[in-house]
């Protein structure tokens, strides 16, 4: 063998004896992380023009949690159609804009065959006209809101800018058709994600 082929090997072989040397040493370095939590959370829940007020068994219950980071809706819709105006609604407290999705992860399940169970949002005080005269197609008119989520299934809406010092308001269509036995509650999980826009 020549010099250079055995040079060759002998570096191959001192590499792999490192490799294997270096892969039984482990070395740590400290990192810290530290977080500072912000107690004022700059979107907000809140109740809307129609939270708590009468509805067809009870009350449209909206409870809001102690941070105004989370809200528990109860409804009580009917057969046909039943539309819920401005229970819930998202605030913006901050100066700056934030990019906002919402995520169903826990679907309505349970609903007899063609209901619909939908949130929309709209923005602060717009008007509302329904569309679509034969109940089950019966909705806002298209454009008239901002963004639409279906209940019924593992869905997300589209991001939508909430700017600074901006709300938003929270409606709810159900639609249940006569003659059909729904379940005496159904329940949908709902999350709400922001971000600060740019």
């Amino acid at each position: 063998m020549d010099d250079t082929r055995r040079a060759v090997v002998l570096a191959l072989a001192a590499t792999i004896i490192l490799s294997i040397a270096f892969s039984s040493v482990f070395v740590y370095y400290p990192i810290t992380a530290q977080i500072s939590p912000v107690t004022n959370t700059p979107v907000k829940l809140g109740y809307g023009s129609n939270a708590n007020r009468n509805d067809l068994s009870g009350t449209i219950s909206v409870t809001i949690g102690p941070n105004n980071a989370s809200a528990t809706i109860t409804i009580h819709p009917t057969y046909q159609v039943s539309y819920y105006r401005n229970i819930t609604i998202i605030t913006n407290t901050d100066s700056k804009a934030y990019k906002v999705m919402l995520n169903v992860s826990s679907p309505m399940t349970g609903l007899p065959a063609n209901s619909k169970a939908k949130l929309y949002v709209f923005s602060k005080g717009a008007g509302r006209g329904l569309t679509g005269w034969s109940t089950d197609s019966l909705e806002p008119a298209s454009g008239s809101y901002i963004k639409s989520l279906d209940l019924t299934t593992t869905s997300t809406s589209s991001e939508f800018t909430l700017n600074a010092n901006d709300v938003v308001e929270i409606d709810i269509l159900i639609y249940i058709p006569e003659g059909t036995s729904p379940p005496s509650s159904a329940t949908a999980n709902i999350y709400l994600r922001y971000t600060p826009s740019g």
